[in-house]
């Protein structure tokens, strides 16, 4: 009987194990997040973003998943280029944050714009990968 107990508590315990966050994977899960907007790549958005999204930028606006999602797709905003920075990761349990320089040249409502961007995201280990919970951009000037 103390085998079988030893044996369930041992195979709970690597399932435990299992679940753990890989925080060494942040940082792919931010660059797959980066080209999956300037690809507008619905089926990888859709994987990377928790449901409960706040996507915030530079100017204001937030938008929900269902909402960056679609304006991807009919025009409002268009991802031409994300070249961020190797993002600073700070970790509490579950939880990532991750700090970025961003240039991103973009076509909003038709007109083509360059930002330079301070991005903090973030990130929640959730069914074994990374999702996008939360992300804050403010304006850093032009793009150098």
């Amino acid at each position: 009987m103390r085998l079988l107990l030893l044996i369930i508590l041992s195979l709970c315990s690597s399932a435990v194990w299992a679940q753990q966050p890989d925080y060494g994977s942040v940082s792919h899960a931010v660059s797959d997040f980066d080209k999956a907007l300037e690809t507008r790549d619905s089926v990888a958005l859709k994987w990377l973003l928790s449901e409960k999204l706040q996507y915030g930028h530079s100017n204001g606006w937030i938008e929900t998943k269902r909402e960056l999602i679609e304006d991807l797709y009919n025009g409002k905003l268009i991802y031409k280029k994300i070249d961020a920075s190797k993002p600073e990761i700070t970790s509490s349990g579950n939880t990532v944050a991750t700090r970025s320089i961003a240039n991103i040249d973009a076509v909003m409502d038709g007109k083509l714009m360059s930002f330079r961007l301070k991005v903090l995201q973030v990130w929640v280990w959730e069914e074994g990968h990374w999702v996008l919970f939360a992300r804050q951009s403010v304006s850093v000037g032009k793009e150098k």
